[in-house]
């Protein structure tokens, strides 16, 4: 339905930019605000609005382009399509998760290039809507993940957290999260459940962009420290504290590519 319409247009509507506006390397987050990655700039090239804001900044001599997409797979996987109208060669997103395997604790850092669908945004984009992906993985680059986990080990260490490579459930409901669908998430070897991952790379995959995943540990839901049950203080100042990280550790994965 809207193949004819052009690509500036799209973009304007979509970024409030223009095609040149948006570089190479693309940093996309639902939660993570944009001031974090502006405070890390030389200088900002470009600032922009429209469906969703974005900047792009100037790091260490190259630019990058940084863009809050939204919570959700609906949201953030339309960001992602949208960026196919755009030059972007490379997609890091990076929001937050709650562990599943035990291994994995708050504030811990995962990486991945693998996701599950439990969502229904991308039966619009994976290439027969007459066919249910759900349970399907849908894979992402290596090649970013390893990008991002380089750098990413080197900030855990003085943070005292672990940086893990696995594989994530992205579900549509937070109250969805039960006991029968926790079973189904270790059924297919998942590490971590949140919301937008598999979207984000369904819909990479649709427009032909590598992308990678890097997530917080924000919540244990199967250790009774979940968002409803409450975590400790010393565990939301780990969170916060690698939360914070994030900007640089995805800055600098992003102009290593």
């Amino acid at each position: 339905m809207y193949e004819k319409i052009k690509k500036e247009v799209m973009l304007e509507k979509l970024f409030g930019c223009s095609i040149e506006d948006i570089s190479r390397n693309v940093i996309i987050s639902p939660i993570w605000p944009l001031s974090r990655f502006m405070e890390k700039a030389e200088c900002i090239i470009k600032e922009f609005k429209g469906w969703y804001k974005g900047v792009t900044l100037l790091y260490k001599g190259e630019p990058i382009t940084v863009i809050s997409s939204g919570i959700g797979a609906p949201l953030t996987g339309d960001c992602v399509i949208a960026l196919g109208y755009s030059q972007c060669e490379n997609i890091f997103f990076s929001g937050s998760a709650g562990a599943i395997d035990e291994k994995l604790n708050i504030g811990d850092i995962l990486i991945c290039n693998e996701a599950v669908i439990g969502e229904g945004f991308s039966r619009y984009h994976s290439g027969n809507i007459y066919r249910d992906c759900f349970g399907n993985v849908v894979s992402g680059s290596e090649k970013l993940a390893q990008a991002m986990i380089q750098k990413a080990v080197i900030a855990a260490h003085p943070l005292e957290v672990s940086v893990h490579k696995g594989r994530v459930f992205s579900i549509d409901s937070i109250l969805g999260e039960n006991k029968r669908s926790f079973d189904f998430m270790i059924s297919k070897d998942c590490d971590a459940v949140e919301m937008e991952v598999s979207a984000v790379f369904t819909a990479s995959k649709s427009i032909g962009r590598n992308t990678a995943a890097l997530l917080v540990i924000s919540d244990l839901p199967l250790r009774e420290r979940s968002l409803f049950e409450g975590i400790q203080e010393f565990d939301e100042i780990k969170y916060k504290t690698s939360s914070y990280k994030l900007a640089e550790i995805l800055l600098d994965a992003a102009i290593s590519v």
